[in-house]
């Protein structure tokens, strides 16, 4: 059944992993990198995990409303209490100091596993995908992974800000 799963997913999706691996893999080494490219992650990881809702469910109230409510939840609660502060950004070059972490691959992968889980279990026509608790916990699972990202972005907006005064 592994076989049969593997063969029929488009060649596109393991590109897709591997440039979400390489990208997560980056997220692992201490670096330095421009405000722009800082802001790239958090913003690519949301529209992926939004793109999912579009994909699973479309962009309709109930999906998005779940969505939004992880995303707010996760964001404040890490923002709040697991923020970064070894984060430092640097107003005359524009950079951000940005110490490795395993976490955004890890987060990375939980995204694109549940999107392709989603798909085999679509494609298998299984019933529990149209379940309005299945559609419930996979919209707000969605907004979680999301909520980890958008508190990323928001620690650099503070820190950008902070740096300025």
């Amino acid at each position: 059944m592994i076989t049969q799963i593997l063969t029929h997913t488009p060649i596109w999706v393991f590109g897709l992993f591997i440039l979400l691996v390489i990208f997560g893999l980056q997220q692992t080494r201490s670096r330095n990198i421009s405000a722009a490219l800082a802001y790239f992650l958090p913003l690519g990881m949301i529209a992926l995990s939004l793109s999912g809702i579009n994909s699973s469910f479309g962009l309709n109230p109930v999906p998005v409303a779940l969505w939004a409510i992880g995303l707010v939840i996760v964001t404040l609660i890490r923002f709040k209490y697991f923020r970064d502060d070894r984060v430092t950004f640097t107003r005359e070059s524009r950079t951000f100091f940005i110490p490795g972490s395993w976490t955004p691959l890890f987060v990375i992968m939980a995204i694109f596993l549940t999107k392709y889980l989603f798909a085999i279990m679509r494609a298998m026509d299984a019933e529990l995908v149209s379940s309005n608790a299945f559609v419930a916990s996979l919209s707000l699972a969605y907004g979680c992974f999301s909520g980890y990202f958008s508190s990323r972005a928001v620690n650099l907006v503070f820190k950008a800000k902070a740096a300025a005064q």
